[in-house]
């Protein structure tokens, strides 16, 4: 009867092992975010870098330990403890994440290295990361009056040939009926004439002399 047990357990415990090899013997990594991504020099990025760790099946491990190593020289950064590299143990889920690196200021590609390991077992992964060129200012406007927008510039040019076309219109049949009506009189206002009153001289009162 012992000896049943014995090999009972014995069965059991290799077992166990079998399976926890052949999980670690396929062990994956697979990027989920940041793969790719622009980010801006000299700044602190917001943006996740995640991987999962998987089996060949797809089937996502925990207990993995997940190291991300930047390049130490070049377009590079670091992460928030100040080290170019992190450690990250997955959870059930089995994805490892780090963010809030602190890029350099100098833009090119950058190769994230991603390694894992389980029980003697390891995968490898790099995550290329694309630091930007720095962006010059723009020219600060010496009116403090907006620019106008682009749909208030296309009403104001469409006003505009609106009341070109009309003039132009106007001028054309002005010309047209002084073509077909050459001797038209054209008729004028006359000037206004003041009226000028009548000057009144000394008045002369003549005496007659008798006899004449």
């Amino acid at each position: 009867m012992l000896l049943v047990q014995i090999r009972r357990l014995v069965l059991a415990a290799g077992a166990i092992l079998f399976t926890h090899l052949a999980s670690a013997a396929s062990l994956r990594l697979q990027a989920v975010e940041g793969n790719g991504m622009v980010v801006s020099p000299n700044a602190v990025s917001s943006r996740k870098i995640t991987v999962s760790a998987e089996d060949e099946n797809g089937k996502p491990l925990g207990g993995v330990t997940v190291r991300f190593r930047l390049p130490v020289q070049g377009s590079s950064g670091h992460f928030g403890s100040g080290l170019a590299f992190e450690t990250v143990v997955t959870p059930a889920n089995g994805r490892a994440t780090v963010l809030g690196v602190l890029w350099n200021n100098q833009p090119g590609r950058v190769l994230l290295a991603v390694s894992a390991s389980i029980d003697g077992e390891s995968a490898e992964l790099e995550i290329p990361v694309e630091i930007g060129a720095h962006k010059e200012r723009e020219p600060a406007l010496t009116s403090p009056l907006r620019p106008p927008s682009s749909g208030s510039m296309k009403k104001w040019l469409l006003l505009a040939a609106t009341v070109a076309g009309a003039t132009a219109l106007g001028v054309a049949a002005s010309a047209l009926r002084g073509a077909t009506n050459p001797a038209a009189p054209v008729a004028q206002t006359p000037l206004p004439i003041a009226a000028v009153p009548p000057a009144l001289g000394t008045p002369v009162i003549g005496i007659a002399t008798p006899g004449h």
